[in-house]
């Protein structure tokens, strides 16, 4: 009896190291597969749909916005007010150039497709305007892509330190780095190895979205020409150094930040992104009624629209 007994928790015991290193290198493997959180997203990039009717009733009610004083209200207002407010909404209308609706389906009826000539309001600056609406007019803009947070802005700290990129998404929204300086050590073994490239049409909108591209969150800048990829510095590099080193602006923007000799004007994405299509259209406009009017006589029937 005995023997059976200890016999049974022996062998138990002989399981029990081999399930708890199944159950710790399962952990292991967790840890080192972390991805970015993609929880809670804001809806980005929106387009322009066409222009739509509205009433009293309103084609869009979760949201309202009224520009400020004598302001008006330009899309990236409007978008961003939608994106923000409440749940987030992806349909933002603007009207007669000065008011910002939002709402995440048309209601009461409205919102249905009219000639782009009632929306001739535009609301832009330096030349480039987009369309504000009109009288009962609404110019509709619906998102492109969803994105998250990635960084602190403050202080450019990530928020999940170390994670990877989810399947499906790419690095976006790179702001120059600015804390607790604008330049940053570079080598001959490289502050960044992930990838890089030359350009004499160099800017920071080429460097960053190859970088991105690429599956880098971090991209640099140096001599004005030279453009460099990583998710993190490497080789003892990268480390602030004085700004007065990374003296060159961009070789195809003047006015830029394109660092300088061993100097590196480093952009890092502030957000990871995915492209969405929330296959949302203008309802066409409803069909008039016809009327039959009943006439005794010669004119027996004569039809009239409403």
């Amino acid at each position: 009896m005995y023997g059976s007994f200890s016999t049974i928790v022996l062998s138990a015991l002989a399981a029990l190291p081999f399930v708890l290193g199944a159950s710790v290198t399962n952990r292991s493997l967790e840890v080192r597969a972390n991805t970015c959180s993609t929880a809670n997203p804001t809806y980005t990039d929106y387009k322009y749909l066409g222009c739509a009717h509205d009433s009293a009733k309103r084609a869009l009610t979760g949201y309202y916005g009224h520009a400020v004083g004598d302001e008006y209200m330009s899309k990236d207002l409007c978008t961003s007010i939608c994106a923000r407010s409440g749940p987030g909404f992806p349909l933002a209308g603007i009207e007669t150039g000065r008011e910002c609706y939002c709402g995440s389906s048309f209601q009461n009826g409205e919102g249905y497709s009219i000639p782009e000539s009632s929306c001739n309001q535009q609301v832009g600056i330096g030349g480039a305007y987009d369309p504000a609406g009109g009288s009962w007019a609404l110019s509709i803009y619906v998102p492109q892509r969803q994105s998250v947070n990635i960084v602190n802005i403050n202080d450019f700290s990530e928020i999940e330190p170390g994670c990877t990129l989810p399947a499906g998404w790419q690095y976006d929204q790179f702001l120059l780095e600015t804390v607790p300086t604008d330049c940053f050590h570079d080598g001959p073994n490289r502050a960044l190895t992930g990838y890089s490239f030359k350009s004499d049409k160099m800017t920071s909108d080429l460097c960053t979205s190859t970088c991105a591209s690429k599956g880098f969150k971090i991209a640099g800048i140096e001599v004005g020409s030279e453009c460099y990829c990583g998710n993190q510095f490497e080789n003892g590099e990268g480390y602030a150094i004085d700004s007065s080193i990374c003296n060159q602006s961009p070789s195809a923007s003047p006015g830029g930040f394109g660092g300088g000799k061993w100097g590196l004007a480093i952009y890092r994405a502030t957000t990871i992104s995915k492209a969405i299509d929330l296959h949302i259209s203008l309802p066409a406009a409803p069909k008039k009624r016809s009327l039959v009017e009943k006439h005794f006589g010669r004119n027996a029937n004569t039809t009239s629209s409403l």
